[in-house]
């Protein structure tokens, strides 16, 4: 089970789904998009800002100068701007609502998520608002909400996947659905701390406990549980075929978690050419986050490795900012040359 935004993105960052509902424009704000796509964000800033200032009420540029005030870190002007828009929104209300839910969701306002997301009307506010339902262990509210996602796509299968979780009879597997959604609206440190006895107490009948524990293993070391993640790893035995690359992957990335470079780069090298050459950039992109405040240098050879914008994203935590420029594409190759 995935963080929502990941549905969308993904990686490890939860603005990216924002990145994803926001980034629309009207076409009379054409203009501002262009500046926005050729790395001027302060001058697409700037213009999406003073329209919405200027006409409150006018959706898209309320969601333009969402987006801009995001990339800012903004959160509280982002979810200003979109309020303002509602009192006009016609039948667009429910996409406002739904983007102020997200916007919660990044600012860690779980009864906001709730009542938002419910209000939105819409799947994608559906299955935020049941995932902090489920994350309060409030699972008969979330059941409601799941039941009620009607479409396919990501948000669909990431709800069956909740209600066959807290709809089963044994406590254990429907103990899932909560940690799932702990993770989901980032109080991840206490998911992964109560997710060890539930995965190794799984009935007999289920086939994807190794799995399950490689993923949580994966999780735990992202946010420093290293404890966790080694005894979680060390609990698969028997990953499902094909993903053998994974635990050793996941035991690298724990050693760079725990500031152990050298055992950390030569279990990562072992696996070029034994393992899926994106999973290994993803791999290589995650230790050097997490080694970047103890060993810079390390942290940027990996990054530089891994070439995608997770690795400029490790480049930043290693202080390299002309690295990150360089390296990354997309928006956020925009955002960073812009000096974002």
């Amino acid at each position: 089970m995935h963080r929502l935004s990941s549905l969308f993105l993904l990686s490890l960052t939860g603005c990216d789904m924002v990145e994803e509902l926001l980034g629309s424009s009207a076409p009379d704000l054409s203009g501002a998009e262009t500046q926005l796509s050729s790395g001027d964000l302060p001058g697409a800033a700037a213009v999406y800002q003073e329209a919405a200032k200027s006409a409150p009420t006018n959706v898209d540029a309320a969601t333009g100068a969402a987006y801009t005030y995001l990339l800012a870190g903004d959160h509280a002007a982002a979810d200003a701007a979109l309020a303002a828009a509602e009192a006009e929104a016609g039948e667009r209300l429910g996409e406002i609502k739904a983007r102020r839910a997200l916007i919660a969701l990044e600012q860690g306002k779980t009864e906001k998520i709730k009542s938002l997301g419910e209000a939105s009307g819409t799947d994608v506010g559906r299955l935020l608002a049941a995932e902090a339902h489920l994350a309060d262990g409030e699972r008969e509210e979330a059941i409601v909400l799941l039941e009620q996602v009607s479409g396919g796509g990501p948000v669909g299968r990431t709800a069956k996947e909740y209600l066959s979780l807290v709809k089963d009879p044994d406590p254990v597997v429907s103990g899932l659905s909560e940690v799932a959604a702990l993770w989901a609206i980032g109080d991840r440190k206490i998911a992964v701390r109560s997710v060890e006895e539930l995965i190794k107490n799984l009935p007999d009948t289920r086939e994807d406990q190794d799995e399950l524990l490689i993923l949580w293993a994966g999780r735990a070391a992202s946010v420093r549980e290293t404890e966790v993640a080694r005894r979680l790893l060390e609990a698969a035995t028997f990953p499902p075929q094909g993903q053998a690359w994974r635990k050793f992957a996941t035991a690298a990335i724990i050693d760079c978690a725990d500031n152990k470079p050298n055992r950390c780069v030569e279990q990562l090298n072992k696996l070029e050419g034994n393992a899926p050459a994106d999973g290994l950039a993803d791999a290589r992109a995650t230790a050097a986050v997490l080694i970047a405040p103890q060993n810079a240098d390390v942290a940027r050879r990996l990054a530089d490795a891994a070439g995608t914008n997770a690795g400029a994203r490790a480049l930043l935590e290693a202080g390299d900012r002309a690295g990150a420029r360089k390296a990354a594409t997309g928006v956020m190759g925009s955002y960073l040359k812009s000096g974002g």
